[in-house]
């Protein structure tokens, strides 16, 4: 850190991404929620025909994404706002809706990034405990805040909480409610049809999971026009590239390719949960892309470590709530059963 830096800013600032090994390198990669399969067929052709474009700044507002993505969702296009992934979405969520010194109210546990992002912008943090299975408590929607995020389903944990369970504790909301959906594919149902309820109410969603496009980052928010509008105001111009835009175009409308990869995660996902549950690890029940599980004994750095040793990347967080348990990405079943051999939870 340099005497230079904010120092409202403080220590310990930098938000820990997950491993990334060069491409060129074999690795069995579990520890980014990175989808098992690649991206749709479509997307290499559409982004081919985009390359001639390039001369061109792209749309503005992401057309001809936004409408598909209105289409898709039952929505307006003036209800969709696109950013440079859900990141960037949930960045401009801060800036558009917290002054500095405000309060926004997250659970506990969340995605990791968004404490840094009240660190970036000066708002204070409000953590609310989740219940027994990542259940929402009772009073969450009165908590003092100007801005409340519920990540659904839960990273790390994996937990879901049903869209009229959202709306009984947050539907009373007066603040605006932020619904990171990052891996609601995975789950039985999205919080989208309450949107025409609460005009207040976000839904941030994104193409890195069960549209395998992470490498391009693209995401997306849903709400009513006019808080939608607010998102859109601070973003930076022109947020998504021509060629993201045409790949996540060509992906929204290759439905079956989508299924295939929804469906591959759920499988493996419960074929990996009852491996590991057999093989004495404690594994929470999961509507994500990813388990959090606890090995026998606890010692998860220690397990993260001998993985590596075998080209085999989890996530360990080594601080926190979590730091006796490993979240590993569900892979492809060549990839799982690999992994379950070295853990000795599968034959070898």
């Amino acid at each position: 850190m340099s005497r230079h830096r904010r120092p409202s800013l403080g220590q310990g600032l930098d938000y820990v991404p997950g491993e990334q090994p060069p491409d060129d390198v074999s690795w069995i990669k579990l520890n980014t929620n990175e989808s098992p399969l690649p991206p749709s067929p479509r997307c290499a052709a559409a982004v081919a025909e985009a390359v001639a474009s390039l001369r061109r700044y792209p749309h503005p507002d992401g057309e001809p994404l936004r409408s598909a993505l209105a289409a898709h969702h039952g929505v307006a296009p003036e209800q969709v706002v696109l950013g440079n992934g859900a990141d960037q979405i949930l960045e401009a969520c801060f800036r558009a809706f917290a002054d500095p010194g405000d309060r926004v109210v997250l659970t506990r546990p969340t995605y990791s990034l968004l404490p840094q992002l009240a660190r970036l912008g000066g708002v204070e943090v409000e953590a609310v405990a989740l219940g027994p299975d990542g259940a929402l408590p009772e009073g969450l929607a009165a908590v003092p805040g100007v801005m409340r995020i519920l990540c659904n389903p839960n990273s790390p944990t994996g937990s879901w909480v049903p869209p009229e369970a959202v709306e009984e504790r947050l539907g009373t909301s007066e603040s605006v409610v932020v619904i990171d959906e990052a891996y609601c594919d995975f789950a039985p149902a999205s919080c989208v049809p309450l949107l025409g309820r609460h005009d207040g109410w976000l839904v941030v969603r994104t193409f890195a999971k069960s549209r395998a496009l992470a490498g391009l980052r693209v995401g997306y928010a849903l709400g009513q026009a006019d808080v939608v509008a607010d998102v859109a105001a601070v973003l930076e111009s022109y947020p998504v590239d021509r060629l993201a835009i045409a790949a996540a175009h060509a992906a929204l409308a290759d439905a079956d390719h989508h299924r295939r990869i929804v469906e591959l995660v759920v499988v493996e996902r419960e074929r990996l949960s009852a491996a590991l549950r057999g093989a004495g690890w404690e594994v929470a029940p999961s509507h994500a892309n990813f388990v959090l599980a606890r090995p026998p004994g606890g010692d998860a750095a220690g397990v993260a470590a001998e993985l590596r040793q075998e080209h085999i990347l989890v996530r360990h967080f080594r601080d926190g709530m979590h730091d006796d348990r490993l979240r590993i990405t569900v892979g492809t079943p060549e990839e799982n059963s690999t992994l379950l051999r070295a853990l000795g939870a599968e034959p070898r």
